[in-house]
């Protein structure tokens, strides 16, 4: 009896939680591509904070009317999404991303108003395929780390890292990112400065807040 009250407990304690969370402008909704799908290039290269597997990121934007948005860098371009259709891409979908929310810390909240709207004059923009710094194209991440950077005056919250296409358990460049860049015509950047979602995760200007 004592096991199925605390059972109880516990299961009433999660749904409120579920219930009072609530999406602010800013909060960044990591995404790991449906987990059946190991062959996912970005799953084979990168780390994520708690062992999840991020291939994506968002910046939650919220209108006057209170609609919830994703400011996100995707193919084909930069643009605003529905959280709805964000969280659940596909309707014939096998299985959808898992979503995490990360929240930025205190320190950095004051960004959020400009930052977002550095973002909004970005929606158009092409997706950068080639995964390269400055060239007026943007990958999802970069997306995220750019207009914060704008709007810190210049200087970055995340800190760039060394990219790697290269499979961790096998040390060669992994097929799926072979496939990428020979499909887009672009040499590969092993070695260059970049940020992926799941560096982006780990790093403590961000707290994880919850789970979709």
């Amino acid at each position: 009896m004592k096991v199925y009250i605390l059972t109880l407990l516990l299961f009433l304690s999660a749904n409120t939680f579920a219930q009072d969370f609530q999406l602010k402008n800013g909060d960044l909704i990591f995404q790991e591509a449906c987990p059946r799908d190991s062959e996912n290039p970005i799953k084979q290269v990168t780390s994520s904070v708690e062992n999840y597997q991020f291939t994506h990121v968002g910046m939650v934007y919220i209108d006057n009317d209170n609609c919830i948005f994703v400011l996100e860098a995707t193919t084909p371009k930069v643009t605003l999404t529905p959280l709805n259709e964000y969280l659940y891409p596909s309707k014939d979908a096998d299985c959808y991303p898992i979503s995490i929310v990360g929240r930025l810390r205190q320190t950095y909240q004051l960004l959020i108003p400009q930052a977002l709207e550095i973002g909004i004059t970005l929606i158009g923009k092409d997706y950068d395929y080639g995964f390269v710094l400055g060239n007026d194209k943007y990958y999802c991440s970069e997306l995220v780390y750019e207009i914060l950077k704008q709007a810190n005056s210049g200087k970055e919250i995340f800190p760039l890292n060394v990219m790697t296409f290269k499979s961790q358990s096998t040390n060669e460049t992994a097929r799926g990112w072979v496939e990428h860049f020979n499909k887009h015509g672009l040499p590969i950047p092993e070695g260059e400065e970049g940020i992926n979602p799941g560096a982006m995760s780990r790093c403590d200007v961000v707290e994880i807040v919850y789970c979709y």
